[in-house]
C-alpha cells in the first residue's frame, strides 16, 4: 500500500549559540608631554650651551680646542662663514691677550660674539610727537601676530598706551586672534570686518591720535615677495600710513623664522 504522506524529516538540534567575543579594548593613548615649550627651549639652550662650554674643560690651548670649537659652533648652527670668522678673530685675540688657560680663551670668545653682533643692536626708540607708528610685515605664518602680542605686552607693562590695527583682512580668523591679544594685554584694538587694510590702518592712527596713545601697531597679511600684487598692497599700506601720520611709519619691523639657515 502506498502512503499519501511524506515523513518528516527529522528535527535538527538548535545550534549552539556562539561564544560572546571580548572587545579588544583601544590602545592606551599615549601620556602626552608634560613639558611645555618654554622648558623644551631652555632644554635646547642649555644643550647648545653646555656643549660649546666643555671645549674649555681642558687645560691646553692647542690645535684640538679649536677643532672641537669649530665643531660646537657648527652644531649651534652658527653658519660655516660665521664660525671660520670666529676661529680666526679668536686666535688672533689668544695670541695678543697672549692667555694660556682654556678659560680665558672662553672669555675671549664672549668678547668676540659680543662684539660681532654689536652692529646689530638696536633700540626701539618711540618719537616725541606720539603715536608712533610701527608696521609688522612679514611672510606667511612667521609669527607676526604672536610676535605684536609679545611686544605689546611688553609695551603695556611700561606703562606705555598701544592700540592694535588689525590690517590683516585676508586669513581667516586673524582679526580673532589679535582681539585675543589685545585683551591679554588690556589695550584697544581698531578691526573691521572685510575691510581694506589700509582703511583699517588709517582709521587706527587717528584713533590713537584722539585717544591719547603713545603706540600704534599694524598687523598686516603674511606675503611672499614673488607675489606682485600683495606687495603693491603692503607699498600702499605704508603710503596711506603716511598720509595720516608725517614720518610715519617710524618702525617697520620685519618677522623672520629664527630656523631660518644661513
Amino acid at each position: 500500500m502506498f502512503s499519501f504522506f511524506k515523513k518528516k524529516p527529522p528535527a535538527q538540534p538548535a545550534p549552539a549559540a556562539p561564544e560572546a567575543i571580548a572587545p579588544t579594548p583601544p590602545p592606551a593613548a599615549e601620556e602626552p608631554s608634560r613639558a611645555g615649550w618654554l622648558q623644551r627651549l631652555h632644554q635646547g639652550l642649555r644643550k647648545t650651551g653646555s656643549s660649546i662650554a666643555q671645549v674649555f674643560t681642558g687645560t691646553q690651548i692647542d690645535d684640538a680646542l679649536y677643532e672641537e670649537l669649530e665643531a660646537a659652533l657648527l652644531m649651534a648652527d652658527a653658519g660655516v662663514k660665521a664660525t671660520q670668522y670666529l676661529l680666526d678673530d679668536l686666535k688672533r685675540r689668544v695670541k695678543e691677550a697672549k692667555a694660556t688657560d682654556p678659560q680665558a680663551v672662553r672669555a675671549l670668545l664672549v668678547d668676540a660674539l659680543t662684539e660681532l653682533l654689536r652692529p646689530l643692536e638696536k633700540q626701539l626708540t618711540l618719537t616725541d610727537a606720539p603715536p608712533t607708528v610701527m608696521m609688522v610685515v612679514g611672510v606667511n605664518g612667521a609669527g607676526k601676530t604672536t610676535s605684536i602680542g609679545k611686544l605689546t605686552r611688553h609695551l603695556a607693562e611700561g606703562d606705555q598706551k598701544v592700540l592694535l590695527a588689525a590690517a590683516d583682512t585676508f586669513r581667516a580668523a586673524a582679526r580673532e586672534q589679535l582681539s585675543i591679544w589685545a585683551d591679554r594685554a588690556h589695550v584697544e584694538i581698531v578691526s573691521q570686518e572685510g575691510a581694506d587694510p589700509a582703511a583699517v590702518t588709517f582709521d587706527a592712527i587717528n584713533a590713537g591720535r584722539a585717544r591719547g596713545c603713545d603706540v600704534v601697531i599694524a598687523d598686516t597679511a603674511g606675503r611672499l615677495p614673488t607675489q606682485l600684487h600683495l606687495m603693491e598692497e603692503l607699498k600702499k599700506i605704508k603710503r596711506v600710513i603716511g598720509k595720516a601720520q608725517e614720518t610715519a611709519p617710524h618702525e617697520v619691523l620685519l618677522v623672520v623664522d629664527g630656523n631660518t639657515g644661513q
